[in-house]
């Protein structure tokens, strides 16, 4: 079978490896989408801290948001069958075209298992990114602002569109929301943002005090994975118990100004879907929402790729490609 590897900074390899062989605790599942997440950029870029190059030495394998069909199952495999169409998070390497599966394997490094569920009928693979939808329900989760509320958000990407789409309500007194790209603002309007701003051309702390008439916003949700993300939802939350939700992926070194803590923020950190007391059903509710078409994914994946041009992929994800919100890798597309 081909499996891409990253063998050197933004390198990617296309090697022929043995297709996995299955023990009585696993099945074979065949990768027929995985997206490319964000998260998968430092190690493509190899910009991790000194400490993470040593224990991530190249060649490096990716792809955690994986969609597939289930080719193969051992005997002591129950609640899966052959034929069954497969998402959530089962590997850690699925930019490839096989991976075998441990449903009952325990990744340390999450402090949850495997969670894995069935895509429902007539989804697409490449819409049913189980793994990034389950975090945009555990973030949307959390941060579940209250009526009336002001919520600020910066970054309006993927995960971005995806927490809006969870999160905007009629309840809310203004859902205001930052980003760089004039486009992907749009799309956020459409899934409920009601004031967009773009910090290339206004001054977005003065205009969200404005809003908020100098008070500031009650839930301040981060998405940006860079310091001046965390630096501006500091200064818009208001004095005492406003709620910051830290959903950006922050795994490069970087300075981070921290003095508007002081207004004593309570804050929470779901990315990765940490702060979930319940994986499975969260994992289950985000294919729920998008059966009911709360998660627009047509609008928000926005560009396919083959497994040998998953370099370009990577290298479109970084550019911000215009028009570019999600990208997603198809193994066996011809």
């Amino acid at each position: 079978m081909r499996a891409a590897f990253i063998v050197a900074p933004r390198q990617f390899e296309i090697r022929e490896v043995p297709t996995p062989e299955i023990s009585d605790h696993e099945m074979l599942v065949k990768i027929e989408a995985c997206g490319v997440c964000s998260s998968d950029m430092t190690a493509y870029k190899d910009s991790y801290s000194e400490e993470l190059k040593k224990a991530n030495p190249f060649p490096r394998r990716a792809g955690h948001e994986p969609a597939g069909t289930v080719v193969e199952v051992g005997k002591q495999v129950k609640g899966f069958k052959v034929g069954d169409r497969i998402t959530g998070y089962f590997a850690d390497d699925a930019y490839a075209e096989y991976v075998a599966v441990d449903p009952s394997h325990f990744a340390a490094h999450r402090g949850h298992g495997y969670v894995i569920t069935k895509i429902p009928d007539g989804t697409p693979f490449e819409y049913a990114l189980g793994e990034p939808l389950m975090s945009c329900v555990s973030i949307a989760r959390t941060a579940n602002p209250e009526l009336g509320d002001y919520v600020f958000q910066v970054g309006a990407g993927f995960m971005g569109l995806g927490i809006i789409a969870g999160v905007a309500s009629p309840k809310l007194r203004e859902y205001i929301v930052a980003d760089l790209d004039d486009g992907r603002l749009r799309l956020a309007e459409e899934l409920g943002a009601t004031v967009t701003l773009n910090p290339a051309k206004v001054d977005v702390v003065a205009e969200v005090m404005k809003i908020t008439k100098g008070r500031g916003v009650d839930v301040a949700i981060e998405v940006v994975g860079q310091p001046v993300g965390i630096k501006m939802t500091g200064e818009v939350i208001k004095t005492n118990r406003a709620k910051v939700i830290l959903a950006g992926w922050h795994q490069a070194p970087g300075t981070y100004e921290l003095f508007n803590w002081i207004k004593c923020p309570i804050i929470y950190s779901p990315q990765g879907i940490g702060m979930s007391t319940d994986h499975q059903s969260e994992l289950e509710r985000a294919m729920w929402a998008l059966e009911k078409g709360i998660y627009p994914m047509e609008k928000l994946v926005t560009h396919k790729y083959r497994l040998e041009d998953i370099g370009q992929a990577f290298e479109d994800n970084l550019a911000r490609k215009p028009g570019f919100i999600k990208g997603v890798v198809l193994p066996f597309m011809s």
